[in-house]
């Protein structure tokens, strides 16, 4: 799943997204993407002036590295090198590659709200079914 899904558990709200859809799904996360969480993270927590990370954010973290709840994937050479291949076709954001190689090594479905991703997939024929567009529209 997409980083988008986890924000939550950090305390940031997103708008359009029903919390209930975590808990029809056994979360999986390309452990990569902890960065990108972290990023936004600290971008939502500067952007309100806070002094310190809140206390349910830091709680949030933990549950998703150390608890039970999401499963954390490494990446395997065969990530790195099909996501190399998609960046090498032109797509910038290494996160997105890292989401859907993990996806397609598992052969699981990524859940995803870049629908530009999916197109671009297809664009590149490439296996754009391995992502599951969510129909609604974030915002933080």
């Amino acid at each position: 799943m997409d980083t988008t899904f986890l924000l939550p558990y950090l305390g940031i709200r997103v708008r359009g997204l029903d919390e209930d859809v975590l808990s029809s799904l056994l979360p999986c996360y390309p452990i990569i993407m902890l960065v990108e969480l972290l990023g936004v993270l600290y971008k939502e927590a500067k952007k309100k002036g806070l002094q310190e990370l809140p206390e349910q954010a830091l709680e949030g973290f933990n549950s998703i590295v150390y608890g039970k709840d999401i499963k954390l994937i490494f990446p395997t050479e065969e990530d790195l090198c099909l996501g190399y291949e998609v960046m090498r076709r032109g797509w910038k954001d290494i996160f997105d590659v890292m989401l859907y190689a993990t996806a397609k090594r598992l052969g699981i479905k990524a859940l995803t709200m870049d629908s530009s991703l999916k197109s671009f997939l297809r664009e590149a024929k490439l296996d754009h079914e391995v992502l599951e567009i969510f129909k609604s529209k974030a915002r933080f």
